[in-house]
């Protein structure tokens, strides 16, 4: 049956209804879409310029070495803070930049408006460089060549090489007192000058002690006091050692050389009595630390020293931490290291034994943990200040207050410790 004209109409007129409401809402739901993305996009622009940042300084200078916190120079900031670095690179000098991010998340954390901050800041050396050993009264052997460098001792914050230059002369075939004036100076102008006398002699005196020392009952009688114990370092120097005596005269703690680097390539060198002196004074009952003296000069020397030194352990339960001994200070120079070079090889010794299980401890004497040593308060140390009194402001975990020790059990002098509990 053929359908109406009518009915026909009315299918058609239904159809273009219905398109007609799929278009409406079609449009409304793109105008919504539309909207929200202008909300959106809105909503971002706003935050956007809402954010802000202030520094407490910029275009600044700091000290080369030194350590300054990135977030430490935010005065005011509108939203977070994120440092491209924590903290600002000192190792080199000239220009430098640390590009802070600052943002403020919206829609829960899936948009990020942002905004980027550059500070900048200028790393400098004022500090002069320091003189380890004057060379004053310094006597050398008649006939020979002379080199200022071998009389003097110095070292700098931030070069490694620096430029020595003095005035005299030093007449090598001539017995006699000759006056200099020395100067050491640093890339950035650095200059540090004193007056030697250099002393030419037919032969080098020699110096034997003959003093009697100080008997360790003694030692411990005038530096007793609560937390605190009383030990001994040694190495091959003190030969065969009666642990057993050394423990009936009142030791209770003893601190053993594993060996020495060697300041290059080759293998680290195992003290001859090592092995024996750990042995035998677990064996009489004594508490047993270790330490290891460097002429390191790299952190890829260092490390393999480490690791060397790890071996040499071999697993055994220590009840003093390793100490890190490097004490060439008389002949800095010949290292071509700075003073933060040095710094960084303790930390890379320390991070490698404690990979192993071991605590580390920094040996030094007083004056260059004052003047070397960075953050000596942060670290355990091992002080040596031959003295009765030590002045020494800084923490220490042990002191080595005497070289002079006479004990029951070696023969000759040895090295006396106080170890205070935490």
């Amino acid at each position: 049956m053929r359908q109406g004209r009518a009915e026909r109409n009315a299918e058609i007129n239904n159809d273009t209804g219905k398109s007609s409401t799929r278009t409406v809402l079609l449009l409304v739901i793109v105008f919504i879409l539309l909207a929200a993305a202008g909300a959106v996009a809105y909503m971002y622009k706003s935050t956007k310029d809402s954010i802000s940042l202030d520094f407490t300084d910029n275009d600044f200078s700091v000290e080369y070495g030194s350590r300054h916190a990135a977030a430490d120079y935010v005065a005011d900031a509108d939203g977070d803070v994120t440092p491209s670095k924590k903290i600002l690179d000192t190792d080199s000098l000239g220009e430098k930049e640390v590009v802070y991010t600052v943002s403020k998340p919206i829609l829960g954390g899936l948009l990020k408006p942002h905004g980027e901050y550059t500070l900048r800041y200028t790393v400098v050396d004022t500090q002069k460089p320091l003189v380890l050993w004057s060379g004053d009264g310094v006597i050398l052997q008649k006939g020979g060549k002379f080199n200022i460098s071998d009389v003097i001792g110095y070292g700098d914050n931030a070069d490694r090489e620096l430029d020595v230059k003095y005035t005299g002369k030093v007449n090598m075939n001539k017995v006699g007192k000759y006056p200099l004036r020395v100067s050491v100076t640093d890339d950035s102008g650095n200059t540090a000058e004193w007056a030697l006398t250099v002393e030419v002699a037919d032969e080098i005196p020699s110096y034997e002690d003959d003093s009697e020392g100080t008997k360790f009952a003694d030692f411990v009688k005038e530096n007793k006091g609560d937390g605190r114990s009383f030990g001994i370092d040694v190495s091959s120097w003190q030969d065969d050692i009666d642990f057993e005596a050394v423990k009936k005269a009142g030791c209770e703690f003893v601190i053993i050389r594993v060996g020495f680097s060697t300041g290059d390539d080759e293998i680290a060198t195992l003290d001859n009595t090592y092995k024996e002196n750990i042995k035998k004074a677990q064996e009489a009952g004594l508490k047993v630390g270790a330490y290891m003296y460097s002429y390191d000069n790299s952190e890829e020397m260092v490390r393999k020293t480490a690791e060397w030194t790890i071996k040499q352990l071999d697993g055994v339960k220590l009840d003093l931490p390793v100490a890190f001994d490097w004490e060439d200070f008389g002949q800095f120079q010949t290292y071509n290291m700075n003073f933060s070079d040095l710094n960084r090889m303790y930390d890379v010794f320390s991070e490698e034994l404690s990979k192993a299980g071991y605590d580390c401890i920094l040996y030094s004497s007083k004056n260059y943990l004052e003047d070397i040593w960075e953050d000596a308060d942060k670290r355990p140390v091992w002080l040596a200040h031959y003295t009765d009194d030590t002045d020494y402001e800084g923490p220490y975990m042990i002191w080595q207050a005497s070289n002079t020790g006479r004990i029951d059990g070696i023969k000759g002098p040895v090295d006396m410790d106080i170890m205070y509990e935490n």
